[in-house]
């Protein structure tokens, strides 16, 4: 893996370098080709990509809130969607019991993120629409 830090304070950038290399830390070749790749030519499919996750998006979005007791908060610059569950009258328990036993989707417990987040499940929509669209499937089976 590569990932790129940009200080432009000279300062905080010799301490930063100076803890990397403390640690042994370095770039690694594979991943420095890549990135220089992805800078240069990689701008055609980040976009297409933008453009794929968003209708992922939308189309989660539109069928999560046509189910009774579901609402898809707005996302905000992430692939990662936010159901809330809480106008089911369900337990936490209940809507985690629903989701992974009977609808058969892995999603990330609202609770673990903190308080506030109990209500809630986490799903990922940067996959291949497929499952996007298998995953709707399901949840409006077992929240019909």
């Amino acid at each position: 893996m590569t990932g790129a830090a940009i200080i432009p304070n000279d300062t905080l950038r010799e301490q930063y370098t100076s803890v990397l290399n403390a640690a042994g830390i370095g770039p690694n070749r594979i991943g420095m080709l890549m990135a220089t790749a992805a800078y240069e030519q990689g701008e055609a499919w980040l976009e297409a990509l933008v453009e794929y996750l968003d209708e992922n998006r939308r189309l989660f979005d539109e069928a999560i809130n046509a189910i009774d007791g579901l609402k898809s908060m707005t996302l905000q610059a992430t692939y990662l969607s936010w159901v809330d569950f809480s106008g089911t009258g369900l337990s936490a328990e209940q809507v985690i019991e629903k989701v992974q036993n009977e609808a058969q989707i892995a999603a990330n417990h609202g609770s673990s993120f903190g308080a506030g987040g109990e209500a809630f499940l986490r799903f990922n929509l940067a996959t291949p629409r497929a499952r996007v669209l298998e995953a709707i499937a399901r949840l409006q089976r077992v929240f019909a």
